[in-house]
């Protein structure tokens, strides 16, 4: 096959998914507002349903720019999962950050299959999204994105937040025995980078040289002094905690014969099919906020605040 052909090739794809885009993102939100009015249906309901929604800080933040309330759980619940685009009122946000509440919502049996239409159509969304970059893959990371975010403008949804998209509803449609909720405390990630790394990933983000962002930082590491070339370091950080929970049967009604199945991490209410009874199982009493970790905080005083070079999250350490 000739370079040409791939090419075009490559372009009829691009296209083809170009026009399916408008449909899924359409299908998606159609599918959230659908989930959003069942639950307000549940919480107006004359038959009360309940729930354990945990109110870390970023949950309650969470909850003020949904304009919700953690009296109304099922409301809020519902507003969480139909919020897939950025919110204005947050200003200038990171795309890596999302709205999460955790914990746990008994819901009637019919709003279980409604749940799981929504994540049936985020599976398709990320799919053709996941398509388009790949088709792509041989460009730059910030040109993909511009070209991702440019068709989800011609679709009608500029400002849609993909995490928010993709991300899916975590279900119990078996009403389990009990539940586990156990939380995992925020994870941070410090590892020592070289200069040649740096400026080989920096490259890699601008190959043509036509982000002053990123020529900016090229120049901030070609002028670093030599001591301080063995001083760079790349800092991750899951920047908050998650609640990891997971399902308990027990075997004939026997709590000494267990089966446990993991449902995941739980960044938004689990909706658990609360039968005709609208309780949930059993379930881990947790804090609203993990404990702090201390060894971590006095190593991070060795990392300057700010990143040396923000488009890899470098930063300077102190010397020893």
């Amino acid at each position: 096959m000739t370079v040409s052909t791939t090419d075009s090739e490559r372009r009829r794809k691009l296209r083809a998914i170009a026009d399916q885009l408008p449909s899924a993102m359409a299908d998606l939100h159609r599918d959230a507002a659908a989930l959003n009015s069942a639950l307000e249906a549940v919480e107006h309901g004359t038959r009360r349903r309940e729930s354990y929604l945990l109110q870390p800080l970023f949950a309650q933040e969470a909850a003020t720019q949904l304009h919700g309330d953690f009296n109304s759980p099922h409301c809020l619940a519902g507003k969480l999962f139909a919020q897939l685009d950025y919110n204005d009122e947050a200003g200038v946000v990171d795309a890596r950050n999302t709205l999460q509440i955790p914990g746990l919502l008994a819901v009637p049996p019919h709003i279980i299959p409604i749940a799981q239409q929504l994540n049936n159509s985020k599976h398709a969304v990320q799919q053709l999204t996941g398509e388009f970059k790949d088709l792509l893959a041989d460009r730059a990371t910030l040109e993909r994105n511009e070209r991702l975010r440019e068709m989800l403008a011609d679709s009608g949804y500029p400002r849609a937040h993909l995490r928010q998209c993709y991300r899916q509803i975590l279900l119990c449609p078996d009403k389990p025995d009990a539940i586990a909720l156990s939380w995992v405390k925020a994870r941070k990630s410090i590892r020592k980078v070289s200069v040649q790394w740096c400026e080989k990933k920096l490259i890699q983000l601008d190959p043509l040289g036509e982000d002053t962002g990123i020529q900016y930082q090229r120049q901030i590491l070609a002028d670093l002094h030599p001591r301080q070339h063995l001083l760079l370091r790349q800092v991750q950080v899951q920047s908050r905690p998650n609640l990891q929970a997971a399902e308990i049967f027990y075997d004939d009604g026997d709590s000494k014969g267990e089966r446990y199945r993991q449902i995941g991490y739980s960044a938004m209410p689990v909706l658990v099919n609360g039968a005709d009874s609208g309780a949930l199982p059993e379930f881990t009493r947790v804090e609203h906020n993990p404990p702090a970790s201390r060894r971590r905080q006095r190593r991070d005083l060795k990392i300057a605040p700010q990143p040396l070079l923000p488009a890899l999250r470098v930063h300077l350490c102190a010397a020893d």
